[in-house]
Formats: structure tokens, C-alpha cells, sequence
């Protein structure tokens, strides 16, 4: 990331501060009880996109919930689309095409 580009970060959290980046934390515990009884299999094609420096594991039993998935790898970090944004579009694209979707 670019001198720029994270200033535009730095601008933004200094505006408006951390609160809506972690208000989806902070909301687990009833998100958690809301959808207790909701099917937790996603059958629709799904893309996963994932940075290989990420430092957050891959969730290793992916596909079980998630049957339909196809997961591709980008040479990244964990914020794949600010690290490398053309190819991620590049990626995504793709897969829609491939689905005829675009």
C-alpha cells in the first residue's frame, strides 16, 4: 500500500474512528442467538478469495459448509483487495464470466 493510499485510511479512521469497523464484533453474541436456527450450509457457487501471507488460517473445513465453493489464492495479505485491487477484480470477474454473470 502506497504513502496516499493509506493516508486515505488514516483520514478516514481519524474522522470517524474505529466504531463502525468494529461494530460487527461487537454485535456477535446476538447475531450469534439470531440465527441460531438457520441452516448454516451456503449451497450457491461461491468464491473465496484468500491472501497466502494472510495470517489468519483458512478455515480448513471450507467446503463443508460451503459445497459449491471454489477458492483461489492471491500472493497477499489478509486485505487482499487493498493489497492487490487488480487482480483481485481480475479474479472475481472471471469467475463471473465463467458463470455467466456479467
Amino acid at each position: 500500500m502506497s504513502e496516499s493510499e493509506l493516508a486515505v485510511f488514516i483520514e478516514a479512521f481519524e474522522t470517524t474512528g474505529f466504531t463502525g469497523s468494529i461494530n460487527w464484533y461487537r454485535n456477535l453474541d446476538r447475531n450469534w442467538r439470531i440465527l441460531a436456527d438457520v441452516n448454516p450450509i451456503i449451497e450457491h457457487p461461491s468464491l473465496m478469495i484468500h491472501g497466502d501471507r494472510d495470517p489468519i488460517p483458512q478455515f480448513e473445513r471450507l467446503a463443508e459448509f460451503v459445497p459449491n465453493v471454489e477458492v483461489i489464492s492471491l500472493d497477499a495479505g489478509h486485505c487482499i483487495q487493498q493489497e492487490r485491487p487488480e487482480e483481485t477484480n481480475r479474479t472475481i470477474l472471471k469467475w463471473l464470466e465463467q458463470r455467466g454473470a456479467t
